[in-house]
């Protein structure tokens, strides 16, 4: 005996004016017997399961009964089922970084990395330093008890300067700026052009 439900009666129906017309189905269980209508926006793909409580208990006895039977059937082969790690890929990536490991005694190495980022080590702190200041001149040093360079000491004052509102009577309107009038054209007495063509 199936379980799916079965169809007694469809029709599309149209809930009011220009609203969409959606499918009303009447489905019947075959195993309780239970009745009951659903209303769908399109064609299901799937017929829905019947909400009678003695038929929501029977599947879920029925998908427990098969969990345990596979679970016997695993313990009985002695194998388990796929592991994460089991793709040739994966397996790749945690050889290399064993190798790595091993080899160069290097035991913090990134995992969970996403694209675009590098697996490297950290570098030892001198080293690490040197290289955020490189391209910086000195500004990751701030705050660090290092001595800064004379540049970032200038800007320091600088920024805390314009901060403090140091710069707010330096602006310049911008109709200062524009002249008031055209200047004239300037009038050259023996131009050698003149409007000539070759």
């Amino acid at each position: 005996m199936s379980d799916e439900p079965e169809r007694l009666d469809e029709a599309w129906v149209e809930e009011g004016f220009m609203q969409p017309t959606r499918k009303r189905i009447t489905f019947q269980c075959p195993i309780c017997s239970h009745t009951w209508t659903r209303t769908f926006k399109a064609e299901p793909s799937v017929d829905p399961a019947c909400p009678n409580k003695y038929c929501a208990d029977r599947r879920t006895l029925a998908d427990l009964q098969k969990q345990v039977a596979n679970l016997m059937a695993m313990i009985q082969s002695g194998q388990a089922p796929a592991q994460i790690g089991n793709n040739v890929k994966v397996q790749a990536i945690d050889t290399t970084a064993k190798i790595v490991m091993e080899d160069n005694k290097l035991t913090d190495l990134k995992d969970g990395i996403r694209a675009g980022e590098t697996m490297a080590p950290k570098l030892p702190v001198p080293m690490q330093s040197a290289a955020d200041n490189f391209f910086s001149g000195g500004a990751a040093a701030l705050g660090t008890g290092q001595p800064m360079s004379r540049m970032a000491k200038r800007m320091q004052a600088l920024g805390q300067r314009a901060i403090a509102g140091g710069m707010r009577d330096m602006s310049v309107a911008p109709n200062q700026v524009l002249p008031k009038a055209r200047p004239a054209t300037v009038q050259v007495a023996n131009d050698a052009y003149k409007g000539r063509r070759n």
